[in-house]
C-alpha cells in the first residue's frame, strides 16, 4: 500500500477558541472561501457510520465517497473521514485542533490526510494537500482578523444581482411597511443586494431580528411583505427535531404531508407545526439566482447544539466527556436511542450505556461535571452519538408562529394545508369572545343599525388581537375565536377587550346594554384547512369555547391555574373581583376549576 500523504499548518490567531469555533467549524462556509465543488448526494444505507454518497470535482477529477459523520468536541477538536469510492485516493482525513495558548489567543492546527491509491501520485497528491492546506490555513486567518476588527466574517461567493429589478421593487415594497418596520426593511433589500449566496439562500427572520437588534417580529413582517412586493420566495422548511437541520424544503404548505424522515439521524418525524416546520425566505429568481449549494453536509456549526459527537463502531464502545458546566443535556445515538444526562454536584463520576437498535439505558442519569460516559453496543452497525445540549435558543419562526400573524393570514390566504391533512400544535392559546344583548339589540333598533354595531365591535376585537401578537381564526355569528402563541398575550388581549370595550359603549350610542364575555384556555391542538383557511380542532378549541360559555357579561374566565399565574405574574390587576367554580364542560371526565374575573360588571 502507499504511504499516506500528511500535510499540517499552524496558525497563530489572537482570538480565543469560543470566538473562533462557530466560524471555523461552518465548513460549508469553509469550503465555498476555498473553491471547493458543488455537492451531489444519495443516501447510503449500509452498516457504515456514513449517511450519504457524495458526488463531486476536485481537482479537476471525479470524485465519489461516503461522508462519515463529523466528530468533535466544542470547541477544541473536529474532524472527518471520508473513505473514497472513485479517485485518486482511498482515503481523506481531515482535522481540526483549537489550543488556548498561555499568553492569550489559539493556536489552529489544520491536518489533511490522503491515502493514495498508487505510490506514483504521491508527489503531486502532497503538492495538490499543501494547495488544500494553504487555503484552508489563509480562511482562518481572515476570520481572526475579523474577528479582532469587529465587523465579523462574511460568507464569500454571490450570485449576480439584477440590480434594475431590485431598485424597481424596493421603492414600492419599503412605503408599503409601516414606519416602525422600514429600517428593517431597508436592511432586508441590503441584504438582498450585497448578500453572500449562503447568507440569502436561507433567509431566518427570527436569527436576522437578533442579529440586527429589533423584534423579532417585525423582521418576519417585513419578510412577508417582500414576499409580497416580488423581492423573496417563502418556503418551508422541514426541521429534524434531533438535529435541527433542514432534511426537505418546500415551497407551499400544501405540499406538507404528515411526516417527514431525516437521513442524517436515521428517524421520522410528526411534522409538528411549531416545532417541525420552518418559515425561511430567499431572494425570488427575478432578482438573483443563488446558488444553494450544498458544499459541505456536516460541520459543528450546523448543529450548534451538539457540544460533541463521536462514532460509535459496531460492537464496539465509545468514550465522552460529560459537560463541565451543570445543566440538562441529552445522549442521542443514531436511530433514535436517548437518554437524558443531568450535570452537577453530587452525580456519579462514570456512566455505562447500553444501546440496543431501540433503547438507551439507563435512560436517564445524574453525572458530576467532566464525568466519563462510555456508550457501547452490540449491534453489528456503526452508529454516531451525540451530546447535546436541551435547553437551546430557538431561532425559527416556526409555520405555526408565521401563521399567528393577521398579514399572514390577509397576504398568503391560498397558504393552506392539503386537504384532509391535520399537523399537530404541541400549544395553542385560544381565547373566545361572545356578545351579550345582541339579539334584543337587533329587535330594539333594526337590523340594519345592529348589523352596524356588531360590525364595530369586530374591528375592535380584531385590532385588539392584532396588538397582542394573535390572529382571529373566524367569527362565528357575533362571536369572535382568536388564536396566541402565548398564554400571556392571550390573557391580557382578553383583558384588554373588556376594558376597550366599556369606551366603545360610550361611544356607541346602540351599544349600552352590550357586554362581552370571554374564555380564554390553552393546550394541544390540531391544525387543519377549514373553509379555504387554516384553523383549528380538538379538545383545547372544546374547552375554550365552553369556558366563554360559562362566563357572564363583562367576565374573563379561565382555568384556575391560569388564573393564578396571570396574577402572580402582572397579566391581570390582582384587585379584579374573581370567583372560583367547578365548571363541568362537555367532554371532560372531570368538572375544571375555574375563575370568573369580573373586568366589565358595569356592562
Amino acid at each position: 500500500m502507499a504511504k499516506e500523504v500528511v500535510v499540517e499548518r499552524v496558525v497563530a490567531c489572537r482570538a480565543s477558541a469560543a470566538a473562533l469555533w462557530p466560524l471555523v467549524t461552518d465548513t460549508e462556509r469553509l469550503n465555498r472561501a476555498i473553491g471547493l465543488g458543488r455537492l451531489t448526494l444519495s443516501p447510503n444505507d449500509d452498516a457504515s457510520a456514513a449517511r450519504h454518497v457524495v458526488t463531486t470535482v476536485s481537482g479537476g477529477f471525479p470524485l465519489e465517497y461516503e461522508e462519515r459523520p463529523y466528530e468533535w468536541v466544542e470547541p477544541t477538536r473536529f474532524s472527518v473521514r471520508r473513505d473514497v469510492r472513485r479517485g485518486l485516493v482511498t482515503r481523506l482525513l481531515n482535522a481540526f485542533e483549537l489550543a488556548p495558548e498561555s499568553g492569550g489567543g489559539t493556536k489552529v492546527t489544520v491536518r489533511v490526510s490522503a491515502q493514495p491509491k498508487f505510490g506514483v501520485i504521491a508527489p503531486v497528491l502532497r503538492l495538490q494537500v499543501g494547495r488544500f492546506v494553504g487555503r484552508i490555513a489563509a480562511y482562518i486567518e481572515q476570520v481572526d482578523a475579523s474577528l479582532g476588527t469587529g465587523p465579523g466574517s462574511r460568507a464569500p461567493g454571490s450570485s449576480a444581482v439584477d440590480g434594475s429589478a431590485l431598485e424597481r421593487l424596493a421603492q414600492p415594497y419599503l412605503e408599503s411597511l409601516p414606519v416602525s418596520a422600514q429600517a428593517a426593511g431597508k436592511q432586508l433589500v441590503e441584504l438582498v443586494r450585497s448578500g453572500s449566496d449562503l447568507e440569502v439562500d436561507r433567509i431566518r427572520p427570527f436569527e436576522l431580528a437578533d442579529a440586527w437588534g429589533v423584534d423579532r417580529n417585525l423582521v418576519l413582517g417585513a419578510c412577508l411583505h417582500a414576499v409580497s412586493g416580488g423581492l423573496l420566495e417563502l418556503c418551508w422548511d422541514l426541521i429534524c427535531p434531533s438535529c435541527r437541520t433542514a432534511s426537505e424544503r418546500s415551497r407551499s404548505l400544501t405540499e406538507l404531508g404528515a411526516h417527514a424522515h431525516c437521513q442524517l439521524c436515521d428517524i421520522s418525524f410528526d411534522l409538528d407545526l411549531d416545532q417541525a416546520v420552518e418559515a425561511t425566505f430567499r431572494p425570488t429568481e427575478g432578482i438573483r439566482t443563488v446558488d444553494e449549494g450544498p458544499y459541505c453536509i456536516g460541520g459543528p456549526a450546523r448543529t450548534p447544539h451538539v457540544l460533541a459527537q463521536t462514532v460509535l463502531p459496531a460492537a464496539g464502545s465509545v468514550e465522552l466527556g460529560a459537560p463541565t458546566q451543570p445543566g440538562r443535556y441529552r445522549l442521542f445515538v443514531r436511530g433514535g436511542p436517548a437518554a437524558i444526562v443531568r450535570v452537577g454536584p453530587g452525580g456519579a463520576k462514570r456512566l455505562e450505556a447500553r444501546v440496543t437498535a431501540a433503547t438507551l439505558d439507563p435512560a436517564q442519569a445524574d453525572l458530576e461535571p467532566g464525568a466519563r460516559i462510555v456508550v457501547s453496543q452490540e449491534e453489528p452497525r456503526e452508529r454516531h452519538v451525540k451530546l447535546e445540549r436541551v435547553d437551546f435558543t430557538q431561532n425559527a419562526a416556526t409555520a405555526y408562529h408565521v401563521s399567528m400573524l393577521p398579514e399572514f393570514r390577509r397576504q398568503f390566504a391560498r397558504e393552506v394545508l392539503r386537504p384532509g391533512l391535520s399537523l399537530r400544535v404541541a400549544r395553542v392559546a385560544l381565547l373566545f369572545t361572545d356578545l351579550t344583548g345582541s339579539t334584543a339589540l337587533y329587535t330594539a333598533v333594526g337590523d340594519a343599525r345592529a348589523f352596524r354595531v356588531v360590525q364595530a365591535h369586530f374591528e375592535l376585537l380584531d385590532s385588539i388581537v392584532a396588538e397582542h401578537q394573535g390572529t382571529v381564526v373566524k367569527t362565528i355569528g357575533d362571536a369572535v375565536m382568536a388564536a396566541f402563541v402565548r398564554e400571556e398575550d392571550a390573557v391580557r388581549a382578553g383583558a384588554a377587550m373588556h376594558a376597550g370595550f366599556r369606551a366603545f359603549r360610550q361611544s356607541e350610542a346602540d351599544a349600552g346594554e352590550l357586554s362581552l364575555k370571554v374564555g380564554v384556555f390553552a393546550g394541544p391542538c390540531y391544525v387543519v384547512t377549514a373553509n379555504g383557511v387554516l384553523d383549528y380542532f380538538g379538545q383545547t378549541v372544546n374547552v375554550a369555547a365552553r369556558l366563554q360559555g360559562a362566563a357572564h357579561g363583562g367576565e374573563l374566565v379561565l382555568p384556575k391555574t391560569l388564573a393564578d399565574t396571570a396574577e402572580s405574574l402582572g397579566w391581570l390587576d390582582a384587585q379584579s373581583p374573581r370567583e372560583l367554580f367547578a365548571a363541568e364542560l362537555k367532554g371532560l371526565a372531570e368538572p375544571l376549576t375555574a375563575a370568573r374575573i369580573g373586568l366589565d360588571r358595569s356592562g
